[in-house]
């Protein structure tokens, strides 16, 4: 196993233990990626947008 997969795992591990929190902004779909992207150029965001596929 290479060492970003090891880290990978132990970033996803923390996530799901609740010892780290995501902040997301906003979900969309693939065909909305111009708009995230907008979400992001415009400022002032907590959190970050994320692409759901």
């Amino acid at each position: 196993m290479s060492s970003d997969t090891r880290s990978s795992n132990a970033l996803r591990d923390h996530v799901e233990s609740g010892a780290l929190t995501l902040r997301i902004a906003a979900t969309f779909a693939p065909e909305e990626a111009a708009q995230a992207h907008a979400l992001m150029e415009k400022g002032g965001v907590r959190g970050r947008p994320v692409i759901v596929f």
